[in-house]
């Protein structure tokens, strides 16, 4: 016993010597070049961020990570943990995946005014930032005593490029912020894990828990949380139904679709952008990706169809390569190798009940625990908060060792 506090407490005095605070002059979010040696999780350097949760310290973070091809990349994010001293075995961690943002640099969650706060929609009256922001939950998280890791994926925020809805990259990020919080000494984040993502983050949260594996060792996952989660190959298919019948998209579920075609095209090299939209709308997806958030996205795009026509082809190419890329991308395969949550607003607009159904459904015949809860007139931004009391309790049962419960027959 005596053996096993001395290592712990000599990793802890090397991980503190190690933890390097943004140097006089530099931002955050420009790493080093080239990047320092290192494994995916480890921090590159740290800063502190003012909060006011109560009772709460927050820091924005620079780590390592990689992507869907295993090449490194830097992310950014944010730690925020209880004020206090944490228990011995460390406090338990939530790390938490956003929704969509955007592609451009500028739509990284933490870059916004007071960014460590409870989740701020875009579309509420009171809101002042330019994207979806906070944490859902971040309060009552840290009341539990909880360490939570907010990533805001790569290419948002630290240079590179968004591989937007590309599960098995944001799912890395989402991990590896739970190995980064583990590494700053006054957060107290222990290995006990749970991932929380909503949206383009619920898509991150299932990824992230089927291939747990990949941070296995500092990171314990005891479960993950999905929110409304993409299923990139259901939810396409339910949008080619939908243009059959000659039903208009929702304006985000538009620029969300081509945001993902230009991140798909961008991430594979058998793909070209050309293969699905339009001339105008590869002109427009191209720079609008440099500048725009997502919700400025959506609304621009409505504009630039008015004006030049569809983004869409309605002749695409490369059929082939592009719908093996999208079953890559489906939700459920691989397995999760933990327990699963899925919470649903049955009236969300932007992601569609029945992809999250039928995730669900593959889910329980791969042999998932996998729970589903669906909640009437709940649109795709009340979800997070209809959902909270169900989601709180669902967490606090992982980190008690209670089994999961199952929506499976």
């Amino acid at each position: 016993m005596f053996l096993a506090h001395l290592s712990s407490s000599i990793a802890a005095i090397l991980v503190s010597l190690t933890v390097t605070t943004v140097p006089e002059g530099r931002s955050v979010y420009d790493p080093p070049s080239p990047l320092p040696p290192g494994k995916h999780g480890e921090l590159i350097w740290v800063q502190h961020l003012p909060t006011r949760i109560p009772n709460a310290r927050a820091w924005k973070v620079l780590y390592r990570s990689t992507d869907i091809h295993g090449a490194e990349v830097p992310v950014s994010g944010m730690v925020i943990a209880p004020r206090g001293k944490a228990p011995a075995t460390g406090r338990p961690v939530v790390t938490f995946a956003h929704g969509t943002t955007g592609l451009a640099r500028a739509c990284a969650p933490s870059s916004v005014a007071d960014p460590a706060k409870d989740a701020q929609m875009f579309f509420w009256p009171e809101s002042g930032d330019t994207m979806d922001s906070g944490v859902p939950s971040l309060t009552r998280m840290i009341a539990a005593g909880y360490v939570v890791a907010a990533t805001d994926f790569s290419g948002l925020g630290a240079p590179g490029f968004h591989q937007y809805l590309i599960g098995p990259t944001s799912a890395r990020n989402t991990l590896d912020a739970a190995r980064a919080a583990q590494q700053i000494p006054d957060a107290g984040a222990g290995s006990r894990t749970v991932i929380l993502g909503w949206s383009e983050g619920g898509q991150a949260a299932v990824w992230a828990a089927q291939i747990a594996d990949y941070a296995k060792g500092p990171v314990d996952v005891l479960g993950a949380v999905a929110v409304a989660p993409v299923n990139s190959a259901e939810q396409i298919r339910l949008e080619r139904e939908m243009a059959a019948a000659g039903k208009k998209l929702p304006a985000m579920t538009g620029a969300e679709t081509v945001m993902g075609l230009y991140a798909t095209a961008r991430t594979f090299p058998e793909l070209q952008i050309s293969d699905v939209l339009t001339p105008s709308g590869v002109a427009f997806v191209t720079e609008a990706a440099k500048h725009q958030c997502s919700k400025h996205m959506g609304q621009a795009l409505e504009y630039e169809q008015a004006q030049h026509g569809p983004a869409m082809r309605s002749d695409p190419q490369n059929l082939e390569a592009w719908g093996k890329r999208t079953v890559q991308m489906a939700l459920g395969s691989p397995p999760a190798r933990v327990p699963v949550a899925v919470y649903q607003g049955d009236d969300d607009p932007t992601i569609f009940p029945a992809a999250s159904e039928a995730y669900v459904k593959q889910a329980c015949a791969s042999g998932t625990v996998a729970l589903y809860t669906h909640y009437p007139k709940t649109d795709h931004l009340q979800v997070p908060f209809r959902a909270a009391d169900d989601y709180m309790a669902w967490i606090a049962d992982r980190f008690a060792g209670k089994p999961a419960p199952s929506s499976c027959r």
